[in-house]
């Protein structure tokens, strides 16, 4: 027993002394680290010390170095100086993610049912007038005024002023006042009376009122008609002075000596208004281009009858506007003809003209 226990002891203190020694073998190498980097940073420091002198002796440079005065900047040249805009050398641009850009879909901007889908898009395409919006908020501004009372028995809730409803009554008869005299007097302008005064037919138009007649024309040497009426129309009436001036225009047609065209155009002038159908006014119109063309006429026999070639001139200018006035391929082959004569006339004369002006030849001396 006693040399187990004293074998055992023996081993334990081995077993523990062991790792002692490797602990401290294996300190060893990081000790030798540990000085050699000491040793390291000694030797770094050493310059860093001998070059700090240098460093204050440049200081002492710079410190005694003549200063440089800035040339000072005036407010002018400040005001006009310019500076150029500054430019990138490549401008910035986004890559776009293409894997992302080709899975990309936009979301629905209403989403549910399909009734619900189409009254989303009509709120959101819904159009508001800027005048609506400001009436509806002015009336809401207005305070509201509310009265409360018990109806009547009769249940009529419906309050009524006796004063606005005169009012009411008194706008609507005016209205159908003037309405009825309206009416009236547009009628009574229709009416027309005829009456005979010493010889001469007297024909009076009611006023535009509902009463009332003045006198529209009188014509001297007129009978009234045979069929006598209390009121006569527009058809009846104006016939009778369309057809009198006609007639004045054809008696100073057949005056001897030159007529009196002037005369003979305020006659048929004066017709024209009264003129009913469309062929009363297609023959006053006739009749004055028939004056017309004869009074261009008689001016080309005045022109042409003095033989001179400024006058033929002008009778050939009487001429082609006589052209445009015929009717008939009577009265253009004639106007054609006098035409021709005219221009003949106008070649003679110059011709003349020619010869008297150009020196007789001389003969060839012998």
């Amino acid at each position: 027993m006693g040399k187990n226990s004293l074998l055992k002891s023996t081993a334990k203190t081995k077993k523990k002394t062991k790792p002692k020694a490797a602990a401290k073998a294996k300190a060893t190498p990081k000790a030798k680290a540990a000085t050699k980097a000491k040793t390291a940073a000694k030797a770094k420091a050493a310059p860093k010390a001998k070059a700090a002198p240098k460093a204050k002796t440049a200081a002492k440079a710079k410190k005694l170095a003549p200063k440089t005065k800035k040339k000072r900047v005036s407010m002018k040249e400040l005001i006009h100086k310019k500076f150029d805009t500054w430019k990138p050398d490549k401008l910035y641009t986004v890559t776009p993610d293409e894997k992302y850009l080709k899975g990309f879909a936009a979301p629905p901007f209403a989403s549910g049912s399909e009734e619900e889908t189409r009254r989303i898009k009509e709120l959101l395409l819904k159009k508001f007038d800027l005048a609506e919006i400001k009436a509806s908020a002015e009336k809401a501004a207005e305070p509201e005024v509310s009265v409360s009372y018990e109806p009547p028995v009769d249940t009529d809730t419906t309050v009524s002023d006796p004063m606005e409803k005169a009012m009411k009554y008194l706008v609507a008869a005016v209205i159908v006042l003037v309405a009825l005299v309206v009416g009236s007097s547009m009628i009574n302008k229709t009416k027309y009376y005829m009456n005979g005064n010493e010889g001469a037919l007297e024909i009076w138009q009611g006023r535009f009122a509902p009463m009332g007649e003045k006198l529209l024309i009188t014509l001297p040497g007129v009978q009234l008609p045979e069929t006598i009426k209390d009121v006569y129309l527009k058809k009846d009436v104006f016939p009778i002075v369309f057809n009198y001036y006609v007639e004045k225009a054809d008696t100073l047609l057949e005056v001897s000596g030159i007529p009196d065209f002037e005369g003979i155009k305020n006659y048929l002038n004066r017709a024209l208004p009264y003129a009913v159908t469309s062929a009363s006014t297609e023959a006053a119109y006739n009749r004055l281009n028939n004056i017309e063309l004869m009074i261009l006429l008689y001016k080309v026999d005045v022109a042409a009858g003095k033989s001179t070639i400024s006058d033929l001139k002008d009778a050939k200018r009487y001429l082609n506007e006589a052209e445009r006035l015929s009717t008939d391929d009577l009265q253009a082959d004639m106007i054609n003809q006098k035409i021709d004569d005219v221009d003949k006339q106008i070649a003679t004369l110059k011709a003349k003209q020619k010869g008297v002006k150009s020196p007789a030849p001389v003969p060839p001396a012998k």
